[in-house]
C-alpha cells in the first residue's frame, strides 16, 4: 500500500493483450493510458482524458523518459501513481473532482511533503522538486 493508504496498484487491464516478449515498460504505459477511458476500461472517459494530460505535463516538465509508476484506478474514478526508490516514495492522486494530490516522504529522514486540491493543468514547482528527488536518487 502507498504511504496514504491507497493501494499501488500494476497498471494491466483485465483484458489486455499479451505483451510482446521484452516491450518496454514505457510502451506498455502508454498502452495502458490509452486504453483507461474505454467503453470496458476502469475510468471515466473525462478521468482518462485528465490521466493521459498530467501525464504529458510530467513528461514536458520532468523531460522524458518519464519511469512509468505504479498505478491504478480508484472506485470513485480517481487514479492514483506512485514511485519508490530507496528511500524516497512519492504519489500521485487525480481526484474523482478533477484535483490532483501529491505526497512525499523520505523514509529515512521521515521528512514530508505534499499539496491536496490542486488544479490538475499546473503542477508546482514543490511537486515537480519531490518528484525529480525521487526519480534520480
Amino acid at each position: 500500500m502507498g504511504a496514504t493508504g491507497h493501494p499501488a496498484k500494476q497498471w494491466v487491464l483485465p483484458d489486455s493483450a499479451a505483451a510482446p516478449e521484452g516491450a518496454e515498460d514505457t510502451v506498455l504505459w502508454d498502452d495502458y493510458l490509452r486504453r483507461l477511458g474505454e467503453p470496458d476500461g476502469p475510468l471515466s472517459p473525462a478521468r482518462a482524458k485528465q490521466v493521459r494530460a498530467l501525464w504529458h505535463l510530467l513528461e514536458k516538465r520532468l523531460g522524458p523518459p518519464l519511469k512509468p509508476p505504479a498505478a491504478g484506478a480508484l472506485e470513485n474514478d480517481g487514479f492514483a501513481m506512485s514511485w519508490d526508490n530507496g528511500r524516497h516514495h512519492f504519489e500521485i492522486e487525480v481526484t474523482a473532482v478533477g484535483t490532483l494530490d501529491w505526497f512525499y516522504m523520505d523514509r529515512d529522514s521521515d521528512a514530508r511533503n505534499g499539496e491536496e486540491d490542486q488544479p490538475l493543468g499546473a503542477i508546482s514547482p514543490g511537486l515537480i522538486s519531490q518528484l525529480r528527488r525521487t526519480l534520480t536518487a
